[in-house]
Order: structure tokens, then sequence, then C-alpha cells
């Protein structure tokens, strides 16, 4: 694991979350296609993990940091990798700001599978119950998963096979901001893509 860190911190940085004010298309979402953000190569091992191994790590150890980044106000984010024993392990939560939190890009041989992110404390100008254009978008370029918390508690998968993301648990599944308002519940789906979101955040 310290290896591993070493390495990242020594790696180019990449934006891995970037909370959308309602209203507001993302910034990559306005210009780009879908097509764009999947480069067709991962950064991924050969036969890593997928499915409920993962999700139930990720849920579990989202729950373990979403206090600490909503007392905080502030993302925290990272990455899941295998280490040299096979184990399912996470790098240490890297802090960011109130919406958004940048980590080294990571590249093959590290063992990387997955991102992950929290979305902080409830904003109410932020429409961060769901995943942002770009959250998608940056694990579709080094062809991963990732995993999104968010202030109410839903876990969101992005999932580079699909080039989707879909909840894994819902409202208040994992820890949640106490001062957390429901807004416009019924419109937020169980999946998106890219296109689906783009037009969500252009309130289209």
């Amino acid at each position: 694991m310290m290896r591993l860190t070493a390495l990242l911190t020594a790696a180019a940085f990449a934006l891995s979350a970037c909370d959308v004010p309602q209203g507001q298309m993302s910034p990559k979402g306005e210009f780009s296609t879908p097509e764009q953000y999947s480069t067709g190569f991962s950064v991924a091992p050969q036969n890593v993990p997928s499915g409920p191994v993962v999700d139930n790590f990720a849920r579990s150890f989202l729950d373990g940091i979403q206090a600490r980044s909503i007392t905080e106000r502030r993302e925290y984010c990272g990455y899941f990798f295998i280490d040299q024993n096979g184990n399912l392990r996470g790098t240490p939560p890297r802090s960011g700001t109130f919406a958004g939190c940048e980590m080294p890009a990571p590249t093959a041989g590290l063992g990387i599978v997955a991102s992950y992110h929290t979305h902080g404390a409830y904003g109410r100008a932020y429409d961060n119950e769901v995943p942002s254009v770009i959250d998608l978008a940056s694990d579709f370029q080094f062809g991963i998963d990732g995993y999104v918390s968010t202030p109410g508690g839903r876990v969101w998968l992005v999932d580079f096979q699909t080039q989707s993301t879909r909840q894994i648990c819902g409202l208040r599944c994992v820890t949640s901001d106490p001062g957390f308002v429901p807004q416009d519940e019924n419109n937020i789906r169980q999946s998106y893509t890219i296109p689906t979101l783009q037009r969500r955040f252009a309130g289209t």
C-alpha cells in the first residue's frame, strides 16, 4: 500500500469529482459527446473482482468516511485496488473542496480496480444526489469503475462496462448529512448514462 501511495503521489493529477449546481450542465458535458469519454483501454488488471464483493466493500469503506466528509464539508477521494496478497484495499482518502476532489491519474500495474469519492455535505444549490458527467467521464477515460456516496446517503456505481451509473443502495443506506433536505426525489432515477445526466443538468 505504501508503494502504491508513493507511485500515485508522483503521477499527474486527474479531476475525480465535480458536483454540478442545479440547472447547469457539467463543463465537459456542454461540448463533448459520449463517445469521447471511452478510450477503449483499462488500467485495471485482468480478472479483477466485480459485483457484490466490490460493491459491499465500497459501501462499507465510503460509510466509514462519510461522517468526516459531511462534518468538514469537503469531498474525499481515492482508489480501490488489489494488494500483493490479492486483498481489496482502499488508498488513504485525499481531501478536496466542497464541490470537487483531485487525485493522481491511475496507471496500469498498480492494481487499481475503481475510484471512489464522497459528495460531502448537503448544499441546496447543488444537484449532488447523483454523480456528475465529470464523475462518469473520469472513470471511463481510464477504463475503471467508480463509487460515489452522496449527502443523502446513496451509493452509486459508475460502471465502465455498461457506460452508465446506477444506485447500488438508496437514500440513507450509508451515513447521511443530518441537514440533508430531500429535493425532487421522485425524479432521481435508478440509473443514468452520460446523455441522460446531461439532460438532467440542463433541465430538459
